[in-house]
């Protein structure tokens, strides 16, 4: 076993070395690899956050982009947070409000004073049976509980601190070189192809491409959240991948895979992190990698698939962390 995690490590590390070569490992060699990397504790703590909110809305937690909402509709989300959990200790979570819409659907100018954001991170984790645990409240943010007055701010941002007790630890874009340092115009050019590829494999349907490409965040994604065998699978051989799913009543268009343009170029973590994002509307915030499919009903559904790039020190290419 252990000269077959070998092999394994120096065929990633080969695939790592540059996105141009046509690396792909088969579901069985990615299976193997991930199980192995993924280690079993006894105690798998689970963290969540619960959101509630009337406002548009960001969450960043240690530095990773974890959920947003810019619709005209109010939210309510329960997220799994352990993939932007690194290590036991101290998390920072940062908030960012903006202004909800008005009935008539246009956007208001300022935020309002009463409950409108409730946030809560839980402590959870999974029975024997798969059920989850009774959750433990570690954190509660509420707007109208500040002493700031809403109705005169365009914008709220503000970070708190909470403690995790995760068994694992994660390297993530811990290492990661400063992005910032780059030459921004070159650094779009490699993005931007580099989503282009992506998206080129999910246009021709090659999985086994795509998920190899996302190996080292999914190994990380698996550990986090402490995934037995069949959960990898599950995942390892889906046609697509996971992301934030959208549904709507009407073909939203009559392509499969959305073109990578009208995008913002977003640096995270400290600038260790990049990715696309849309430059405007309701899908702002999200990552601009995202395809959609239509059912025979009519029924669309639009995921958008979370991308974070980073270059690990001493590297020279792109590749996927989160």
């Amino acid at each position: 076993m252990r000269l077959n995690l070998l092999f394994f490590c120096l065929l990633f590390s080969t695939f790592c070395s540059s996105q141009d070569k046509k690396v792909t490992m088969s579901t069985g060699q990615r299976l193997e690899y991930l199980s192995e990397k993924v280690i079993k504790f006894k105690n798998e703590p689970l963290y969540q956050i619960d959101i509630q909110s009337f406002f548009n809305f960001k969450i960043i937690i240690n530095g990773c982009p974890v959920y947003s909402n810019y619709d005209k509709t109010p939210v309510t989300a329960r997220i799994n947070i352990n993939p932007s959990i690194l290590k036991a200790g101290k998390q920072k979570i940062e908030i960012e409000l903006y202004p909800g819409y008005d009935k008539a659907g246009i956007q208001k100018h300022s935020l309002e004073n009463g409950e409108n954001f409730i946030l809560k991170i839980e402590k959870t984790g999974w029975n024997k049976d798969k059920s989850l645990i009774e959750p433990k409240e570690i954190l509660v943010f509420k707007n109208n509980e500040q002493s700031a007055d809403f109705s005169k701010l365009a914008e709220y941002k503000t970070s708190l601190n909470f403690e995790a007790s995760v068994p694992y630890i994660l390297q993530g874009w811990e290492n990661g070189e400063d992005l910032s340092q780059l030459d921004q115009k070159d650094l779009e050019l490699k993005v931007v192809n580099f989503y282009n590829t992506i998206a080129s494999a999910l246009k021709e349907k090659d999985y086994d491409y795509l998920n190899t490409q996302f190996l080292n965040a999914d190994s990380e994604w698996y550990q986090a959240e402490y995934f037995p065998k069949d959960i990898m699978t599950k995942f390892q051989t889906v046609k697509g991948r996971k992301g934030k799913s959208v549904t709507s009543g009407t073909d939203v268009s009559s392509q499969s895979i959305y073109p990578i343009e009208n995008y913002i170029m977003k640096l995270y973590a400290n600038n260790k992190m990049v990715r696309l994002e849309p430059k405007e509307g309701s899908h702002k915030g999200e990552s601009l990698l995202r395809y959609t499919i239509t059912d025979k009903n009519g029924m669309s559904r639009t995921s958008f698939i979370d991308m974070l790039l980073y270059i690990p020190k001493g590297a020279k290419a792109l590749q996927i962390i989160r």
